[in-house]
Formats: C-alpha cells, structure tokens, sequence
C-alpha cells in the first residue's frame, strides 16, 4: 500500500478533523479576524517547509547544539548516549542497550517525537519500555501532520536528570515568544506528581488572567526576581531567530536549564489552563491568544514598513 501523502493539502484533511473536534469548527485561515493562535499554530504545523534551524532545534540531540550557540551560558542536561533506532529491534532490545543506566537518575526519551519521557531509575523489564519503542520507531509526523517532526532520524536520547531541591522533576517554564520578546509564560509545576499549571504575563509575572480561578499550591513558590530575569533574557535570545516558539527552560537547582523550543503547542490543539480545566474553551485561553495574536500583528505591520 502506497504511504499517504504529507502535502499540506492532504495534511489538512487527516489534521482538520482534530482541530474540529476540540474547537467545534474548522481551522480558519491566520489572516482571519476570528482567527486564534491555535488556527496559526495549526497552519505552520500541517506545512511542509521547515528551515534547517527549525529542524535543528526540534532534534532533541541537535538541539542542544544550537541553543548553545545561541546561548552559550545556559546550562543543559548531560548527554550519556544516543541510540539509533535502526539498531533496536525490539523492547527487549532497547531494555538492554539502555542496561548502563537503569536504576540511576537518568531519563530516555524520542530525539524526533513529543513525550515518551521514562525515568530510567524506575525500570526494571523491558515492558516498562513499551510505550518509549513504539514512540520512538514510529513516524511522529504522521500522527498530527506535525511535519517539522517528518524524516526526522529515529534515536533515543539518556539525559543526566535536571538537579532539584527535592529530587523530583524541577518546575518547567514555557515561555511563548514572538521574535525575541517572550509575552506570557506557563509554569508548569509536579508534572509527574499532581500537575499544576498557570498562565503568567512576562515580564511582571503577574497572573495572565487574575480571573482564572487558580491558585497556587503550597508547594509552588515562584524563583527569586534574579532567576526569573535570567529565564526571560534566556528565552529572548532562543526565541529571537523565529515568529512564534515556545521556549520550555527548567528552573534548575543550581540555574536555569534548557528543556525544549516547541514550534507546534499540543498540535495546535492546547487550552490554557483555568480553574474549570484545560479541556474546553475558557476566558482565559481568549486572552491568551489575543495577546500573542496582536503581538504577531505588530510584527507583520513592523515588517512591512
């Protein structure tokens, strides 16, 4: 059987659905006024075209590199090895190329794919390994039509974990940008405990939408100003090369570290996050996208002069 095609075109029939599903209409075009991010998001996503720096920095190995460069003062996760995918046949085989670093605080996960994160302290048979192999040996870019992710090389990437006060998962925190100027910063907090996640402007770090109904748990206490300026100066030098990215940095024990730049949020799909959940439309998602959908047309107007 002939594989499917991955033209925008055809890329709009498998995507649209989704989108329809989760918003109850039809992506509409960017340059419609009704338009929200998640329609901009859904029309970079379902495109072919990725300049090579995109495609840089959505490799979870090349990544690296090229924050780096861009930022050579920021901390990252040790790399202990990369796997090519080509080379593991099974689970099985993938539990004992990983053999090394079981039971130590280390992570694996897909350098090509979104998730799949596992905890390398926290394996013991190769069935624990079974959602990272299928993840890892499929085309991610099929899936959604998120096509910066297409023909991507196939491997697995063990980090050295990001340190913590705790030991656990330190807190992530995804700014959205535009050109270089971060507007509004999700944290998200005990990702692998009981998650919490809030909106905030940048660079005041007041609550986005004091209307959200959130609040914050008593285990959550935003860094000190020092920190949150090194992660917004952070975020505007990796952010500075693209329209729109968000820039996901973890608020390290001893500094900021990187995490990811993410092109495509949730596949076009995301919800901000209010006290009635992320699963439906919300005031809060509204303000969102009108603080990034304006920021995205002053650029254009800006760019056109």
């Amino acid at each position: 059987m002939a594989a499917a095609p991955m033209t925008r075109a055809f890329n709009h029939v498998v995507a649209g659905p989704h989108f329809r599903r989760r918003f109850g209409r039809w992506p509409l075009s960017p340059a419609d006024p009704r338009a929200m991010i998640n329609d901009v998001i859904f029309g970079r996503m379902i495109d072919p075209r990725w300049t090579p720096l995109e495609r840089a920095f959505v490799d979870k190995e090349t990544a690296k590199v090229e924050a780096r460069r861009l930022l050579p003062t920021l901390r990252m996760p040790q790399t202990l090895a990369v796997i090519a995918m080509e080379q593991v046949a099974s689970a099985t085989a993938m539990f004992e190329r990983l053999g090394p670093f079981l039971g130590t605080k280390t992570i694996a996960k897909p350098t090509h794919a979104s998730g799949g994160t596992v905890f390398l302290r926290d394996v013991a048979a190769p069935t624990d390994l079974g959602h990272l192999y299928q993840l890892a040996r499929a085309d991610y870019a099929a899936i959604l039509r998120e096509m910066q992710y297409w023909r991507l090389p196939r491997k697995i990437i063990v980090e050295t974990l990001v340190p913590s006060a705790d030991g656990t998962s330190p807190d992530d925190y995804k700014f959205h940008c535009v050109r270089g100027e971060p507007l509004v910063c999700q944290v998200d907090h005990s990702r692998f405990g009981a998650p919490w996640s809030r909106l905030y402007h940048v660079p005041s770090f007041a609550p986005m939408d004091r209307d959200d109904g959130l609040s914050p748990p008593a285990s959550h206490v935003l860094p000190a100003p020092d920190r949150i300026a090194a992660m917004i100066a952070a975020a505007r030098a990796l952010s500075a090369p693209f329209d729109f990215v968000r820039v996901d940095l973890y608020d390290g024990l001893d500094g900021v570290y990187f995490g990811e730049l993410t092109f495509t949020p949730a596949a076009s799909l995301g919800i901000a996050p209010a006290a009635a959940g992320d699963h439906a439309m919300n005031a809060t998602h509204r303000l969102y996208s009108r603080i990034v959908m304006r920021a995205l047309a002053e650029r254009t107007t800006l760019s056109s002069r």
